[in-house]
């Protein structure tokens, strides 16, 4: 069985590697140019792997650019796999493969679809998602569903947990999944479009800036939302922008919006819309993380840009 893959972010790294050490054959990897790595930042490099596993890598801006097309179509594949990659495949290369286009979605589809659905999750609270692999067609992840695999979230998810976990479950589900199409047993299941709750919007690093009015609670989701990979939450200090990857809620009475309230020993304590929240770990502009405790003293304790 004959296997183009084209990703451009770790998970999609991750899977690579595992269909590999199952002796799976992969004729092709597409993957992003170097000029479009910084547009990601789940962004990954599959150079190595590929030489070292002797598969030639095609780095490109457009996959559905003519001579890519070409390519595939010269390769006669029987399946294509698609596990992260932001470009919607034209229908010229999903009638492509034999088998078909198989993409990767976080999401317990078809309730959620879009854009960021990691950050959405955890930004709406969602108790239980799910990662599904499904039939790439030419509308937006509502082709059919080849696999589903459901999971709880935990009241201290962040993007980072998910992201792993998501990653396991899905290495598990597409060796099993591959092994089915190969022997001719797997499914196809046709969503139901009265599942569907609603198309998430796609998110930029902006949506990460903290309106320290709001409470706790949405101020502690935003920051779990968007740490790593993620570019992180932020808000500005000194006229300078500080990202914030890690940090607790505290429920109390307090309500001082984005004042520095105090310096402890595992952060520094900040005033939200109801109680506090503890900075924990944090970067300055392009500086490297360095702990909170670091960056602020008690001669510039002040208020955060609201």
């Amino acid at each position: 069985m004959k296997i183009v893959f084209i990703s451009g972010v770790k998970f999609g790294f991750e899977i690579l590697e595992h269909i590999i050490n199952h002796d799976f054959n992969i004729s092709l990897v597409f993957s992003y140019s170097d000029s479009k790595k910084k547009n990601y930042s789940d962004s990954a490099s599959f150079d190595v792997l590929c030489k070292e596993r002797g598969i030639k890598n095609i780095k490109v801006d457009n996959i559905n650019d003519p001579e890519n097309i070409e390519i595939i179509k010269s390769l006669n594949p029987d399946i294509i796999l698609v596990m992260g990659w932001s470009q919607l495949l034209k229908n010229e290369i999903i009638k492509l493969p034999k088998l078909g286009v198989i993409g990767s979605h976080p999401t317990e589809l078809p309730k959620f679809r879009g854009r960021a659905p990691i950050p959405w999750t955890i930004i709406k609270n969602l108790k239980e998602s799910a990662l599904t692999f499904f039939y790439i067609e030419e509308g937006v992840d509502d082709g059919d569903i080849l696999d589903q695999e459901k999971f709880k979230i935990h009241a201290l998810d962040d993007a980072n947990s998910l992201y792993q976990r998501i990653t396991e479950i899905g290495k598990n589900m597409i060796i099993k999944d591959l092994t089915q199409i190969q022997q001719g047993t797997s499914q196809r299941i046709r969503q139901d479009p009265k599942s569907f709750i609603e198309n998430w919007p796609k998110r930029t690093p902006d949506d990460g800036k903290i309106n320290w009015k709001n409470s706790g609670k949405i101020i502690h989701a935003l920051i779990r939302a968007t740490t790593h990979p993620y570019p992180g939450a932020f808000t500005f200090y000194n006229g300078k922008k500080l990202k914030i990857f890690n940090a607790e809620l505290l429920n109390n009475n307090i309500s001082e919006p984005g004042k520095i309230l105090q310096i402890k020993n595992n952060g520094v304590e900040i005033g939200t819309g109801d109680g506090t929240i503890i900075l924990k770990s944090v970067q300055i502009e392009q500086n490297s993380e360095t702990n909170s405790v670091n960056i602020f003293t008690k001669n510039n304790i002040g208020n955060f840009l609201k």
